[in-house]
């Protein structure tokens, strides 16, 4: 079983990571309106939703999550949309690579050329994080 770090340790290890950043903040809420310059967008498993959302809250990274199914084995998993201001962008990376992993699960195959359809479980690695991220030209809040 792998060891998990928690939420705090994460934080306190992207602080020191980041802390030498121009125009960083990692503080844990606060009203910073500055304008949103990127929209991200990162497709994870649905096992890793609830850490990586934690580890983005914590340093003020808001996002909204779509519930989706993956088209290759049809598994659940979930869009998040983040919209990120032009410091945040390698912070949030950073927390995406860290909380979302890659796990090896195993299909049922049949084995070519036997007589009778002989299932053989064929391992598969899912998971980890696909991300896509855009400028954003116009950003509105109402």
């Amino acid at each position: 079983m792998q060891n998990f770090r928690s939420s705090e340790e994460i934080l306190s290890e992207m602080k020191r990571k980041h802390s030498s950043l121009p125009g960083n903040s990692l503080s844990t809420g606060g009203s910073d309106h500055s304008p949103v310059r990127r929209l991200m967008l990162v497709v994870i498993q649905s096992q890793d939703l609830r850490r990586a959302t934690q580890a983005l809250s914590k340093v003020g990274i808001y996002l909204t999550h779509l519930p989706s199914t993956g088209a290759f084995l049809a598994r659940r998993n979930v869009t998040l949309m983040i919209g990120l201001r032009e410091d945040q962008e390698e912070l949030a990376i950073s927390l995406i690579h860290e909380n979302c992993r890659q796990r090896v699960e195993y299909v049922s195959t049949p084995l070519e050329g036997a007589p009778l359809p002989i299932p053989v479980a064929t391992p598969i690695t899912v998971g980890g994080a696909s991300v896509f991220t855009l400028d954003v030209e116009r950003f509105e809040e109402f």
